[in-house]
């Protein structure tokens, strides 16, 4: 998915409320390719998954850890390096 079709279409759905602050630019890439990524997180555990986002106007990217996964609970931030 090319994220500035993604911000388009989000903005076009939410208008100015759409918030992309929470959107660590990092991570755009691998969003994009779907590549499959090693990340450190702020609790010094080592994770590995693809990226994805969640909805709404005010979206994160996750790390989702398997491949037919829907959801996740893990927030990707500036606070998560990648290996």
């Amino acid at each position: 998915m090319d994220y500035k079709e993604y911000l388009n279409r989000k903005h076009a759905e939410h208008g100015d409320r759409f918030d992309t602050s929470e959107l660590s630019l990092q991570f755009v890439p691998y969003f994009e390719n779907r590549q499959r990524i090693n990340i450190k997180n702020r609790w010094g555990e080592v994770l590995t998954g693809t990226v994805g986002v969640t909805t709404g106007w005010k979206p994160s990217f996750l790390l989702m850890r398997r491949k037919n996964q829907t959801g996740s609970s893990i927030l990707l931030s500036n606070l998560d390096v990648l290996l």
